[in-house]
């Protein structure tokens, strides 16, 4: 009776664990590359999905597992279908929260969600882009006509989409990143306190270089906040710092 229900739950766990990870390999590897995955607060979806899928599943099925049981095709396509519910739910969450853009506006990185991006309204080609794919960085710049901009500022203001979140004001990344990486954070307000100087030394340590050949810039995403370290010479992201960009950005102006 033992070996037919470990029997049993060792080949639903073998084909559970197969779909789950084959769909998040995919979407980690399009939807989420890093840095994104870590900031996006997908912890507690991916908790639902192991859970559901990996624990609670084949649990059920070693309890109720018994080889001439007549109601024995009906528990198990219950409990499939309670992890199929789960799946879907989970993949849904997943696809609406990965980012479509990190639009650079003002001075910050902000991951856009499937959910809120909309790529029909956008004037480049470029960024008229699948939500199924890789996430697109892209240059909100603010229209230079006066009147366009207090009309933003109150659409904003009301409620409607800010800058950041506007397709329509996009522009090419590569067109502006030179200026980009000249904004964000200083070294010597990253070393304004023990933990961000600490951090700063192990980057710096693990990268090469020094301090001043990186560029440090807020990304804003939904779980939380960091520090985007930019290679000025090569213009291309190397990592992250785990860092709240504006709890030390106060930190530095009140000292």
């Amino acid at each position: 009776m033992i070996k037919e229900k470990l029997a049993a739950t060792s080949i639903h766990f073998t084909i559970s664990a197969f779909i789950l990870f084959s769909f998040l390999l995919i979407a980690f590897y399009i939807w989420y590359p890093t840095p994104y995955a870590e900031i996006s607060g997908l912890n507690h979806l991916l908790l639902v999905l192991i859970g559901v899928d990996l624990v609670l599943g084949p649990l059920l099925t070693f309890i109720i597992f018994k080889k001439n049981k007549p109601s024995l095709k009906f528990d198990l396509t219950f409990i499939a279908t309670i992890q199929l519910i789960a799946f879907i739910y989970g993949a849904h969450a997943i696809y609406q929260g990965h980012p479509v853009y990190i639009s650079y506006a003002v001075d910050r990185f902000e991951l856009i969600p499937a959910k809120d991006a909309l790529p029909e309204k956008a004037q480049h080609e470029e960024f008229k882009v699948s939500k199924l794919g890789f996430p697109k960085l892209a240059y909100a710049k603010l229209p230079e006509d006066r009147e366009a901009r207090n009309a933003l500022l109150f659409e904003a203001i009301s409620g409607l989409p800010d800058l950041e979140r506007r397709p329509e004001y996009y522009e090419p990344f590569g067109n502006f990143v030179t200026a980009v990486l000249q904004k964000g954070l200083t070294p010597q307000q990253l070393s304004s306190t023990p933990e961000s100087n600490q951090k700063l030394e192990v980057f710096i340590a693990k990268h090469g270089k020094t301090a001043n050949d990186y560029a440090y810039l807020p990304l804003v995403g939904k779980e939380k906040d960091v520090l985007w370290v930019w290679d000025k010479a090569t213009e291309q992201p190397v990592g992250t710092l785990d860092i709240d960009p504006w709890r030390l950005s106060n930190v530095a102006t009140n000292g």
